[in-house]
């Protein structure tokens, strides 16, 4: 883990509130480390004063030396990040936390995606296809119009969307689109009913599920406390232990 001073290259909008932000190293020695694993995350602070804690953001892509985010303007600090340009400065620390294991991940492969959970999907598929795992699907929804589904066409073929308001693919929830029963793992980043509706589906059908939690942090780097969930070997840390966790050691009522 590293704090380095990073250079913005773009920041566009790829959806209402939802930004694509892409950082550079600001020099040879501030250079993205060789091994930054699928479903890590980076804490992202502007150079403002204000807010004073820097935002958790999973890593979208890794291009080289070039780090992409994708986010959603939730508050005063992915505010700031929004009003970035290109050629300003950002300070960037990680990568952090325990992201996903691509050699254990085989054979019937499902991503699901709520909304800004499809973040660091982009990253974990284009793994996956180096890989070898040619048998990825991704079901993915959305309140509205989609987003981030043109980043998979390269490494994922079957692609399946929902929307709550029917204006693309199917109407309803993403867990429509999909029979836990035809996988062999499924992983799932989204919102908290999202993911407690995955974890049933896959205890029900006896097919194995991975949860990549979100939590507000402070640190990320586990002194802090403030991300810790409840699980089946006790309170966890989500920027140490985690994001990442076997979906059957999640317990939601703690934090729903």
């Amino acid at each position: 883990m590293t704090t380095d001073l990073h250079v913005v290259q773009g920041n566009e909008t790829v959806a209402p509130g939802i930004y694509r932000l892409s950082v550079g190293p600001s020099s040879p020695s501030a250079a993205v480390p060789a091994a930054v694993q699928p479903g890590q995350f980076h804490m992202l602070k502007t150079v403002a004063p204000e807010p004073l804690l820097p935002r958790p953001i999973s890593i979208h892509e890794v291009t080289g030396d070039v780090l992409s985010f994708l986010y959603e303007v939730k508050g005063a600090g992915t505010r700031n990040l929004a009003a970035l340009k290109p050629g300003d400065p950002l300070r960037v620390t990680g990568p952090l936390g325990r992201g996903f294991d691509v050699d254990a991940l085989s054979g019937r492969i499902l991503l699901v995606a709520g909304g800004i959970g499809i973040a660091p999907f982009r990253y974990l598929a284009r793994a996956l296809a180096e890989a070898g795992r040619t048998q990825v699907t991704l079901a993915a929804g959305f309140r509205s119009r989609p987003y981030g589904i043109e980043d998979f066409q390269p490494c994922v073929r079957d692609v399946r969307i929902a929307t709550e308001d029917g204006s693309e693919g199917v109407k309803g929830r993403v867990t429509s689109l999909y029979s836990p029963r035809d996988f062999d793992v499924v992983v799932a980043c989204g919102p908290v009913p999202m993911m407690r509706a995955v974890q049933q589906g896959c205890a029900e059908a006896g097919t194995r599920g991975i949860l990549s939690m979100e939590a507000r942090m402070a640190c990320g780097v586990g002194l802090c406390l403030g991300c810790t969930i409840r699980t089946t070997t006790g309170m966890r840390r989500v920027c140490t232990d985690g994001p990442v966790f076997p979906g059957e050691e999640v317990f939601f009522d703690a934090h729903a």
